[in-house]
């Protein structure tokens, strides 16, 4: 495995950015910011040019959770303008220059370094490692109306402790292979039909980019946007990566969905509903069935309320029911988020302040035969509760508070605080994949699941690089400490992204 592109290393003195979490994702265009993240396609020149001032994004380029964040910006620097550092040198973008505007080139790299100690809350369980992503694409495109998107990956670990596998290695995947159909440039509608990004709701619909192989489905959208309404109609099937070769969903795996959005209801907001619709031939049953498994036939209905620029102001409002059964027994289940913020752009370095709360319902009673803790359907991981990314939004209460400050112009900086506790004490903590990390159906561990401290920061050496770190600290509460051996768990890292050519996470 230490073979795996370390060749790419070299290509980080040549100045090359990435952007990670651009996805599909049907922007709001009041809520847009026209100072957003640089369109990796912009006609750069390939050799050093001058440093310049990133490019408005073009529209719903955004992934979500740069959309609407309930803290700092985890996943990418924020929006924002001013000069870069370094001068760009884009190979791949040069050699576009000079082929014909139909076909398109596009090549990324992400290196992270990370580690932890405490791992599952257990003392002396540390790793340290190398995380290496590389993808490489093309897009065709003949006619204005019709576009062929293919794109590879490979992503490998390096000196990661075994058993190795997915989602941290997966070897020369098809990323995306898909075909887009729309009347004209202009045409309010358009249709993709293949294996792609979707990413409509970091709460439960999202590519969970920060992953190592991130997430794809294979899947018809049709996306229908007519003055300040849209609607994205799709079928998809999540993709289930091997350790080697072109991965490939699950029969009957399958989830179904409107996504909606209104604009200019509420000032300077959107309104989203939503309903997903997903089944799954074998799903585990509560302990009271007479069989342990049993089909899934699961239905999310909700609503996001989010804005921006009010005032200073910028917010996010969200409520999801979910209703259905899971083999015989019944699903019953909600979850909610509310997160705010306030920029001091006066200020010198305008610190954004910002606070948040989530709550998903758990289950009481294990045996009643009726599944009330929420489903997390398909989430985007990292820092949807703190980046330590150690629990996902179920049977969870969690309050956050922080501050972002831009320290130079390219060089932002977050500190925040979380706190954790459990919805219901009789039932668990689960990890951001749905996993049971500890329980106590007697309820007798408590309630205080433990709190978070952390901090990280962006700096855009220029419009192709950009370089993150990170560090959280999380203590065990009450429910940890009796649950579990009550360790604490700590988890830097330090992360390099790079984009050249033609970005091919893009939005129809």
């Amino acid at each position: 495995m230490r073979h795996n592109h370390l060749w790419l290393g070299a290509l980080l003195i040549l100045g090359i950015q990435s952007m990670p979490g651009l996805a599909q994702n049907g922007a709001d265009t009041a809520l847009r910011p026209t100072d957003a993240i640089a369109n990796g396609d912009s006609g750069d020149a390939g050799a050093f040019t001058k440093t310049e001032e990133k490019p408005p994004v073009p529209a719903g380029a955004v992934a979500d959770t740069i959309l609407s964040p309930l803290g700092g910006y985890g996943t990418a620097p924020p929006p924002d303008r001013g000069s870069y550092d370094v001068p760009d040198f884009a190979p791949v973008a040069a050699l576009n220059k000079q082929l014909p505007r139909w076909i398109q080139f596009g090549l990324e790299e992400r290196l992270r370094w990370e580690s932890f100690s405490g791992g599952g809350f257990k003392p002396g369980n540390r790793d340290s490692y190398f995380l290496n992503r590389f993808r490489f694409g093309m897009s065709l495109q003949p006619t204005r109306w019709f576009k062929v998107v293919a794109q590879f990956q490979d992503a490998r670990p390096i000196d990661l402790k075994s058993p190795v596998g997915p989602p941290n290695e997966v070897k020369w995947d098809l990323k995306q292979a898909y075909v887009e159909l729309t009347a004209s440039e202009t045409s309010p509608v358009s249709i993709r039909v293949g294996r792609q990004i979707i990413d409509y709701n970091s709460t439960i619909f999202g590519n969970s980019e920060w992953r190592n192989q991130a997430r794809s489905f294979d899947a018809a959208v049709m996306n229908i946007h007519v003055d300040r309404y849209r609607l994205g109609i799709f079928a998809a099937s999540v993709v289930n990566p091997l350790d080697i070769g072109i991965s490939h969903h699950q029969g009957g795996n399958n989830v179904y969905g409107l996504y909606g959005g209104i604009e200019r209801v509420v000032p300077k907001s959107v309104i989203e509903p939503f309903l997903l619709w997903r089944v799954a031939p074998s799903v585990a049953v509560e302990t009271t069935a007479k069989t342990k498994t049993g089909r899934l036939d699961e239905k999310a209905v909700g609503f996001r309320l989010r804005g921006a620029d009010i005032h200073k102001f910028d917010y996010r409002a969200e409520l999801i029911g979910e209703r259905g059964f899971a083999g015989s027994n019944k699903i019953s289940a909600w979850a909610t988020t509310f997160g705010a913020g306030y920029r001091f752009s006066s200020v010198r370095g305008a610190p954004r302040i910002f606070g948040g709360y989530d709550y998903a319902r758990g289950d009481k009673n294990p045996t009643d035969g009726v599944h009330n803790t929420f489903d997390l359907m398909y989430p985007n991981a990292h820092d949807r509760f703190g980046i330590s990314d150690q629990f996902g939004g179920q049977n969870i209460v969690s309050y956050r508070g922080g501050v972002t400050v831009r320290l130079h112009r390219r060089l932002f900086v977050t500190g925040q605080y979380l706190d954790f506790s459990l919805a219901s004490a009789t039932d668990g903590i689960y990890n951001i994949s749905g996993g049971l990390i500890a329980r106590d159906k007697t309820g007798k561990s408590g309630t205080h699941v433990g709190e978070s401290f952390e901090t990280f920061a962006w700096y855009e050496l220029n419009r192709r690089v950009s370089i993150g770190a990170g560090v959280a600290h999380l203590l065990p509460g009450t429910f940890l400490a009796n649950a579990t051996k009550g360790a604490a768990y700590t988890y830097p890292y330090v992360v390099i992204n790079i984009l050249d050519g033609k970005r091919l996470l893009e939005v129809p």
